[in-house]
């Protein structure tokens, strides 16, 4: 911009000396004269055009598509709407992006041209190496004139985000055999779901094809005359709960990773219990709220609310971290009673093994630990009185978390504006 200002003064300064030079004249006079009249006065449209583009055009932020994998290409647009008939042949826009997960936010600048009466569209591709909210924010556009002699910033605060599920590649058991509980009668049932325990009635209804005979509630269908079957209750011990240890430990970006394999883990056993028809709980760590239990699940559309939760929340750093493992011993010892709990954290630290070895009844626990490349095996320690199951940590595909496609500028489209707005 400096330099094409000084070239600017440069031809203004040959503009007068030309006019000068030829001022006698009375036909070369005339046309230096204009020369040099035209030269001052063209920058002052320019920028008064520059102005009224500013203030007459506005954009907006949104993705394509959701919800996304982990590793998957996605989109986010940025529309600019220019009603005007005044350009920039070059606009330098500047955003930043973060991620929850690894906490690194980046910044980038590319240049578009801001086309007269159009409403254009500039694409970005991104894809992320790991889970979590992923935040995109457009902080302002710089507009030049055509010689770029003047500039003006528009500034912005479009945000938007996204959430980026993680994968269940990870292997978990095929099989999830009956957990042995010193206490398997339990004295609670579930008020949304019906069971298979005849020891309480979750509700009665019609006679359907298909019911069993043997669940008719024959005292109540007599003074009815009409068939009712009895439905039985779910106890609550005959799910399996799954906890989730949201800790960021270590250094990046290994932290990152490890608990982002953590959430595949989830993923993966939520699935799995899904698969073979066993019910589960999820727990979620609330800073204000301590652990908190979900209802039963019997499907991952059921809990597919609940887990988008769990990844959209921010993870527990720092000192925040015996806070939250305070809250978890307490929260497991005072649970009611599940058949089986599931405890998955990205690392099996001294922190996390005392807590896991002096829960009551600790012989329920099944635990998957994240192991990095050159760690031990921890389920090879005999002492521990928990089932561990290790999980090798996942290594990212591409060095950054969020890039854009390689060796890529920013695609854009555009649409003329017609009377009334955009056309379609």
């Amino acid at each position: 911009m400096i330099r094409s200002k000084l070239l600017y003064a440069v031809l203004l300064v040959v503009l007068v000396l030309f006019y000068y030079l030829y001022r006698g004249d009375p036909e070369r006079g005339d046309l230096s004269l204009a020369l040099l009249v035209f030269a001052v006065l063209f920058p002052l449209i320019l920028l008064l055009g520059l102005l009224r583009l500013k203030h007459s055009m506005w954009a907006r932020l949104f993705h394509s598509k959701e919800p996304i994998r982990k590793g998957q290409l996605y989109q986010w647009v940025l529309q600019i709407t220019n009603p005007s008939f005044f350009s920039s042949s070059e606009s330098q826009i500047t955003l930043e992006y973060a991620n929850s997960l690894t906490g690194e936010q980046q910044e980038l600048t590319f240049v578009v041209p801001v086309l007269p009466r159009n409403n254009q569209r500039v694409r970005f591709s991104f894809h992320a190496v790991t889970c979590g909210r992923m935040r995109m924010r457009v902080k302002e556009i710089v507009l030049y004139d055509p010689l770029r002699i003047f500039k003006q910033k528009l500034p912005l605060n479009l945000e938007d985000q996204v959430l980026i599920m993680p994968d269940s590649k990870v292997q978990v058991p095929e099989e999830w055999p009956p957990v042995p509980h010193p206490d398997s009668d339990s004295p609670e049932f579930s008020k949304v779901k019906a069971g298979d325990d005849p020891s309480e009635i979750f509700d009665l209804h019609t006679y359907r094809e298909g019911d069993a005979v043997s669940r008719i509630h024959w005292k109540l269908s007599s003074k009815l005359d009409h068939l009712m079957v009895k439905e039985y209750s779910l106890p609550l011990s005959s799910g399996s709960l799954l906890v989730l240890d949201p800790s960021l430990t270590g250094e990046m970006p290994e932290a990152a990773l490890r608990l982002d394999t953590a959430y595949s883990v989830l993923f993966a056993a939520a699935a799995s219990l899904a698969e073979q028809e066993l019910s589960f709980a999820m727990t979620h760590y609330d800073p204000d709220r301590g652990m908190i239990d979900s209802e039963l699940y019997e499907s991952l559309p059921e809990a597919s609310a609940w887990m988008r939760m769990a990844v959209a929340s921010a993870p527990v750093t720092g000192s925040g971290r015996a806070v939250m493992l305070t809250s978890m011993a307490q929260h497991l010892s005072d649970s009611r009673i599940y058949e089986r709990i599931i405890v998955i954290t990205p690392r099996l630290d001294d922190a996390v093994t005392d807590l896991l070895s002096t829960l009551p009844h600790s012989e329920q626990l099944v635990v998957f630990a994240v192991v990095g490349p050159h760690e031990g095996d921890p389920s090879a320690d005999s002492t521990l009185p928990f089932r561990c199951i290790p999980v090798a940590q996942q290594e990212p595909v591409h060095p950054a978390s969020v890039q854009l496609r390689p060796g890529e500028e920013p695609d854009y489209d555009s649409e003329e504006l017609v009377e009334g707005g955009a056309a379609s």
